[in-house]
């Protein structure tokens, strides 16, 4: 059985404490970590499988709840499913959701001077207010290390020899692609104890859930 809202919440914040807290206009309450997960899975795979049955070429490898898509699939989104809602439910979320796909009108802006609008777009589960930030995958024009080098308005880059041609998987019970070299692609942007490293920010990863678990704290 999912955790409960009821058994989940915590309280609303009046001002979020953290830079990455979710879409204030949406959010209703805080919750615990439990429940939070099978909300940010809940966002995951809807964001998949909805984007999947749109055609849309999905890049979802960065550790967090980043993707991206490839520039010419923003400008698609953004013309045909800007501020389009799509309904959910699952076991985990029975209750149903409305889940808000939102571009940023400044997503033709492809420089990386305009720190304000480094996202493009973003996935919001309208009940939570969490999100998954979307940037554009967008080939680099003249660059230094010739043709093939793709990059985001994050900075973020890599070659498309790293990319293409993508693998097929699954990520969170979703049909998924991945990067060809995905390894070596999270080497370059993290380094090599990225692949091995088993402890962070508070978490462990157990190899027998495949999954982080939060370490036990210390009862003070």
């Amino acid at each position: 059985m999912p955790a409960t809202p009821g058994a989940s919440i915590v309280e609303r914040a009046e001002v979020p404490d953290k830079p990455d807290f979710p879409e204030y206009k949406f959010m209703k309450y805080q919750y615990k970590e439990d429940y939070q997960k099978v909300l940010i899975r809940g966002l995951v795979q809807t964001y998949l499988s909805t984007f999947r049955s749109l055609g849309i070429q999905i890049m979802p490898w960065d550790l967090d709840a980043d993707v991206q898509v490839t520039e010419a699939d923003m400008f698609f989104l953004a013309a045909y499913y800007n501020m389009s809602t799509f309904y959910f439910e699952n076991e985990e979320i029975p209750e149903g959701r409305l889940f808000l796909l939102e571009i940023n009108p400044h997503f033709k802006h492809r420089e990386t001077d305009d720190r304000q609008n480094v996202i493009d777009a973003r996935w919001i589960d309208t009940s939570s207010g969490l999100y998954i930030d979307i940037t554009a995958a967008r080939y680099a024009i003249n660059h230094e290390k010739g043709e093939g080098v793709l990059f985001d308005k994050n900075g973020h880059e890599y070659r498309d020899t790293y990319l293409y041609p993508l693998r097929d998987t699954t990520f969170e019970g979703v049909p998924v692609k991945i990067p060809y070299s995905y390894k070596e692609m999270l080497a370059a942007e993290y380094g090599d104890k990225a692949l091995t490293n088993k402890f962070f920010n508070d978490h462990t990863y157990d190899e027998t859930q495949e999954q982080w678990v939060l370490a036990a704290q210390p009862d003070w």
